[in-house]
């Protein structure tokens, strides 16, 4: 585990493996049986039998805290990796060697086993003493074999004594701000339940209503038969015949054509052959005919989500407080449906949290803890939010936006992107909080006014 993403990658599997074990009451295979964070998490659900009867908050709540240690023992875990694959890459190394090759290594090969090994673990010394007397190829072949399982075993028992070291802080620390935490939560909860349109908001965005349409509007373009020009002049008129000849059309049929309303009786004249019709040819053009028609097009039953919060100064107070309900109610619908979230924060400028990778909660908690200031830059925003929607992981995605609306409307080209995406199967919706502005009411696809 050498990078960020390989940590990310961790911590997801040691989430699903949480919620695999609840259900199910073993690991899933992804999580091999010798895996020390993996029998940490297994130890702590089984230390806490109480939480299949409990306030399902609790088991989030612990969770919440699990994934958190874990984090932190990954990043610790980080060094210890890297100098790993460092003496396994070395071993790699010498064992390729000639002879020559490793009378010249030997000496950085002594000082490295004699330093980081005991006696009982890799005996370097009693290999010296065979060296003498035994074929070199055999006791470095035995030595390599005796290297390599120490240091496996090695890292193994850093790794632990990380483990236990940390863990007594750790079980201290959810003890002591386990009840305040659910009391905060349950707070919370209270709060978002006694605003409909908070909860409407999060029904609406979950995607949980079976065979739910959402309506859209479809321009259709289609191109009428090839038709004659307008009326010709009486004189030149030889006679008029019955038939189905569409170059040959007098303009009165053109006319039931181009009516909704008699369209049908065109299109029976013209199966019954009984079109009235030119004997001559006049000159043909044909006609685009336009229309707007309102069409049901199913959507993702549960997809990604963009959240764009505003921060600025106009939002303290009330409003905070109520973005900040709703937001920790979509994030936990969220992750409690494994989508993907990206959090989006604007005032003077746009910042992004990608809410889905595990190891963001720690930042997002610091950030709900940070009073909200400064101006509103609506436009960045809204930028950046199309900017999501054109990555693999976001297209398609709800956004919502939580403000006042207190900043100017997007520009044209902006209404256009958003007006692409929309037709791409995106919504896009607002929660306005104590403002009466109403700028944003023909932009958004729906706004929730509190």
């Amino acid at each position: 585990m050498n990078n960020e993403s390989e940590i990310s990658r961790k911590l997801r599997e040691y989430d699903d493996a949480f919620d695999f074990y609840m259900d199910r009451g073993q690991m899933p295979e992804t999580v091999p049986p010798d895996d020390l964070l993996g029998g940490f998490l297994k130890q702590t659900i089984d230390e806490n039998p109480q939480l299949e009867s409990q306030d399902p908050v609790w088991k989030e709540l612990l969770k919440e805290e699990v994934m958190k240690f874990l984090e932190a023992m990954l990043e610790l875990f980080q060094p210890i990796e890297k100098a790993y694959q460092r003496e396994k890459e070395y071993m790699v190394v010498f064992a390729d060697a000639d002879i020559d090759q490793k009378r010249k290594m030997w000496r950085e090969v002594y000082g490295t086993i004699s330093k980081e090994y005991a006696p009982e673990e890799v005996n370097i010394d009693g290999y010296v003493e065979q060296m003498k007397s035994q074929d070199l190829d055999a006791v470095f072949a035995s030595l390599l074999s005796d290297w390599d399982k120490a240091c496996d075993e090695l890292v193994r028992k850093k790794k632990v004594e990380i483990i236990e070291f940390n863990r007594e802080k750790w079980e201290k620390g959810v003890k002591e701000h386990g009840n305040a935490d659910f009391k905060q939560r349950k707070k919370i909860e209270k709060m978002f339940f006694s605003y409909p349109q908070l909860v409407d908001i999060v029904r609406v965005i979950g995607r949980e209503q079976p065979g739910r349409n959402d309506e859209y509007d479809e321009t259709v373009r289609s191109y009428m038969p090839i038709l004659p020009s307008p009326p010709t002049p009486a004189v030149e008129v030889e006679q008029v015949s019955l038939g189905k000849d569409l170059q040959h059309l007098l303009p009165m049929e053109t006319t039931i054509l181009a009516d909704k309303e008699t369209e049908d009786l065109f299109y029976l004249k013209y199966a019954s052959s009984q079109l009235q019709l030119f004997a001559n040819k006049p000159k043909q053009e044909s006609v685009l005919k336009t229309e707007k028609k309102r069409n049901k097009k199913l959507r993702l039953e549960k997809g990604p989500i963009i959240v764009s919060l505003d921060t600025s100064g106009s939002m303290s107070g009330r409003p905070e407080k109520v973005a900040r309900c709703l937001l920790l109610q979509l994030l936990r619908m969220a992750k409690k449906q494994k989508r993907k979230c990206f959090l989006i924060t604007f005032s003077v400028r746009a910042e992004c949290m990608d809410l889905s990778r595990p190891g963001s909660w720690n930042r997002l908690n610091r950030f709900l803890n940070n009073p909200f200031t400064g101006g509103t830059d609506g436009e960045d925003m809204i930028k950046n939010a199309l900017k999501m929607l054109n990555t693999d992981n976001y297209s398609m995605a709800d956004v919502l936006i939580i403000s006042d609306f207190y900043f100017p409307n997007p520009r044209p080209q902006t209404k256009e992107l958003m007006e692409i995406e929309h037709n791409k199967g995106t919504r896009f919706y607002g929660l306005q909080i104590e403002s009466t502005v109403s700028g944003y009411d023909n932009v958004l696809d729906k706004i929730w006014k509190v």
